[in-house]
């Protein structure tokens, strides 16, 4: 916000002309004859923007009902040219001090020929530096009207700076309130998503169960009847898959970080072993760099690894003879990079950026089966790290995930 210019000034002297000198000077009449050929050959006056309005006080006391006045009607002065001698009144340092009293941001300047206080008592008893200025008589024309430029300016530009600190401060109260709200919001999402995920398991474990049974029950029965069942089945299992991931992802968020180093290469092993023996038809090609490891919570990192070798397994379900590669290299800007690259079946990158949204699939479920949350479980056990998941595909042609570990000392970090 642009505070408006000050031009108010107030003229503080027991002499009547010197008051008439400060109005020529300060708020000239720029039509009088006179003046005008004044400031055609004497260049002494301000121009028609710089004019300034102006009041007068000859004692202190009156000087501080016109403050008093100006800071009630919300029009204080911005300068104030107070005299040193005002007799039988106030003198120049009292005046000043209670015009401060008054107003605290009123630029002044004390004008004097000579003074009943020495000028480093007056100085330390004021004790205001920024807002003071001593100008000497006589003074010249050129000085005074250079003084209320300059000191009206400086507190123009002073009230912005406090108007824009205040903004800044309701702003910044703001954003505490709404970072509160959203964190508030975010801590009942994660308590309802719990509770959601807890009820769900034992219903679903209930229909897997009883489905087994009645399998047993119906081996006699019709083609139909077991397809009904198998699908029921089925659906019973992605079900609890999805609770299991919902369940995953808020461990994720709420856990706390104990990094070390971490061997890709034993955790890829182990995985690979459970994948074969759930598949033993499949022939899938696991190559792993050797010695490769990462910094990182190793409860994090086993989770990201099983979902992307997880995932590259799934997507290379048609190929003959499937391959997928996992390496580690560093990256530009010093982290630590996890791939995983697979021959399968790729996709289109237009649609990449839905990759790691809850329940986000690109490809039917019914050619390949899922819930969605695996590569939104990876993105987010890389930014519990700092770090990021990316990817990169040619359809048919296969995709490699990427997931990044700021390198750095082994520390622990608090849970989100």
């Amino acid at each position: 916000m642009q505070y408006p210019q000050n031009r108010r000034v107030l003229i503080v002297d027991d002499t009547p002309s010197i008051h008439e000198d400060f109005r020529k000077i300060l708020a000239p009449d720029l039509h009088a004859p006179l003046e005008a050929a004044e400031s055609v050959l004497f260049g002494s006056g301000p121009r028609a923007e710089w004019s300034f309005a102006l009041s007068s006080a000859y004692q202190g006391a009156e000087a501080l009902a016109l403050v008093e006045a100006s800071v009630s009607a919300g029009q204080p002065y911005a300068v104030a040219f107070v005299d040193m001698r005002m007799p039988p009144g106030w003198d120049g340092m009292e005046t000043v001090e209670r015009l401060w009293q008054a107003d605290p941001q009123l630029q002044v300047v004390i004008c004097t020929a000579y003074s009943d206080h020495p000028w480093h008592d007056l100085l330390e008893r004021l004790d205001v530096q920024d807002r003071l200025v001593i100008l000497k008589k006589p003074f010249d024309l050129i000085e005074v009207s250079q003084l209320a430029r300059t000191l009206s300016t400086k507190w123009s530009l002073a009230r912005q700076v406090e108007r824009r600190a205040q903004e800044q401060e309701l702003e910044v109260e703001h954003l505490r309130i709404a970072e509160g709200t959203l964190r508030d919001r975010g801590e009942d999402l994660k308590t309802f998503a719990r509770a959601v995920s807890h009820d769900l398991r034992s219903p679903l474990a209930l229909i897997s169960s009883f489905c087994h049974l009645l399998q047993k029950e119906l081996d006699a029965g019709t083609p139909a009847a077991r397809k009904y069942l198998e699908h029921i089945q089925n659906h019973a299992a992605l079900g609890q898959e999805l609770v299991a991931g919902l369940l995953t992802l808020t461990r994720i968020d709420r856990a706390e970080l104990h990094l070390e180093r971490v061997e890709i290469g034993r955790l890829v092993a182990e995985h690979a072993a459970e994948l074969r023996q759930a598949a033993p038809h499949r022939d899938v090609s696991i190559e792993v760099e050797a010695g490769i490891a990462v910094s990182g919570d190793p409860r994090l990192v086993r989770i990201a690894v099983r979902n992307l070798l997880e995932n590259a397994w799934k997507f290379t379900g048609r190929r003959a003879a499937a391959r997928i590669e996992i390496g580690v290299t560093l990256g530009p800007d010093g982290c630590e990079v996890l791939s995983v690259r697979d021959n399968g079946c790729g996709f289109d990158m237009a649609q990449a950026d839905r990759l790691f949204r809850t329940f986000q699939r690109l490809l039917h479920e019914h050619d390949y089966p899922g819930t969605g949350v695996g590569l939104v479980t990876v993105e987010r056990v890389a930014a519990r790290h700092g770090g990021r998941a990316w990817c990169t595909s040619i359809p048919g042609a296969g995709s490699t995930f990427f997931l990044s570990f700021p390198s750095g000392p082994v520390a622990s970090t608090p849970a989100h």
